[in-house]
């Protein structure tokens, strides 16, 4: 069962009434909001950045919160297409998966901090989707909402085959293995969201597809150098705010491909369910063709 909770709907008049403010006074007046009525959502978003090294108030006031009024209009556009997108996922996903999912999912305005993640929500799995982030990054229209819908979606379904959503304990935690977990996870979850959405162009755009294309050779020499990098590993090839090549979220074109080449061996419940050994094995051979 989906169970959708939905911390915009409230949320949009208020701030919608204060979008003239100074950002300080607008960032108080969300914290103020989600303390009140979301605590937990809001402790995420803060816990995010300050997991991070960062300080959430100094990015809430330099980089969220002087941009509200300009991105509301986006906000409110890419909220009304999330609810629209939900509308049969639950009968596509088990039509395809052959899986029953129990989750939740969270609509929420943040700190940017992501368009779309997996986590946990009520002590249960959650879908969390930040108005905000789909906002700035103009993701905001009805075929780029159902990319990211079903890109999270396929997490969901992952982690649900597989029974756990993280670099398996047993597993050294280093940045080489973070890396080769990586490459797989956000693999699965691209390949398979061209399988569940109706939209056959990712979020990021055609033109995100094509210059990945033309530089997917570098950009696996780049990744096998990231991988024996202990400090920051494979950081930059996922999230917006890093470029490799010139290039962001390179990691999950990579994925994708990946996946793609393990499809034609392997059936999804395999992929999904493959030991640590053989997804560094099947990872390195991807890299290194």
């Amino acid at each position: 069962m989906i169970n959708i909770i939905d911390t915009f709907k409230d949320y949009k008049g208020f701030m919608e009434e204060n979008l003239n403010k100074e950002p300080k006074e607008k960032m108080e007046l969300w914290e103020k909001f989600y303390n009140s009525n979301f605590p937990e959502m809001g402790r995420k978003c803060k816990e995010d950045y300050e997991s991070e090294g960062y300080n959430w108030k100094k990015m809430g006031l330099t980089m969220v919160f002087n941009r509200s009024e300009e991105d509301f209009p986006n906000m409110i556009e890419g909220y009304k297409n999330l609810l629209k997108t939900f509308n049969g996922i639950e009968e596509k996903v088990k039509a395809i998966f052959h899986i029953e999912m129990d989750i939740n999912i969270v609509l929420y305005r943040g700190l940017l901090n992501s368009a779309g993640w997996v986590d946990e929500y009520e002590g249960k799995r959650a879908m969390l989707f930040g108005v905000d982030k789909i906002a700035k990054l103009g993701w905001q229209q009805e075929e780029k909402i159902d990319a990211l819908v079903c890109h999270e979606l396929c997490h969901v379904v992952h982690f649900q085959i597989r029974g756990e959503s993280k670099l398996p304990k047993q597993v050294d935690q280093s940045k080489y293995n973070e890396g080769i977990w990586n490459i797989y996870e956000e693999g699965f979850a691209q390949y398979f969201q061209q399988v569940l959405g109706e939209s056959i162009v990712d979020s990021r755009g055609e033109q995100w597809s094509i210059d990945c294309e033309e530089l997917e050779k570098e950009l696996k020499l780049k990744y096998v150098e990231a991988l024996k990098d202990k400090e920051k590993g494979t950081r930059d090839f996922y999230g917006d705010w890093f470029k490799v090549l010139g290039i962001s979220d390179v990691g999950y074109f990579l994925g994708a491909k990946l996946i793609g080449e393990l499809s034609k061996r392997y059936v999804i419940e395999d992929i999904a369910a493959m030991d640590f050994v053989n997804i560094e094995k099947e990872v390195l051979r991807f890299l290194e063709a």
